[in-house]
């Protein structure tokens, strides 16, 4: 990815006379506060993303904890099914 440029980098790389910079100022404040809100946009988004990425890593290892509490559960379901079915017939009065 290239490196971003700035109206600065841009106003220095074509060589704007000072004449040239005065006539273009509307345009050229109007790109810094641009670049200023952009960045500010970019470091909102950054943290925005660290943080959802930390919250998708707690849910992962949630959904992990389910998964393993949910192989305990059936096991011990299955073990109680195999002892009913084994279990003797009772008398039972009602």
């Amino acid at each position: 990815m290239k490196p971003v440029k700035t109206i600065d980098d841009l106003i220095r790389e074509k060589g704007l006379s000072p004449e040239e910079i005065k006539r273009h100022r509307d345009l050229i404040e109007e790109c810094r506060q641009r670049e200023s809100q952009i960045r500010d946009y970019s470091r909102a988004t950054h943290e925005s993303m660290r943080r959802m990425t930390e919250e998708l890593e707690k849910l992962g290892r949630t959904a992990g904890e389910l998964w393993q509490e949910a192989q305990r559960l059936a096991s011990r379901v299955h073990g109680i099914q195999l002892r009913i079915a084994q279990a003797p017939e009772r008398k039972t009065y009602h």
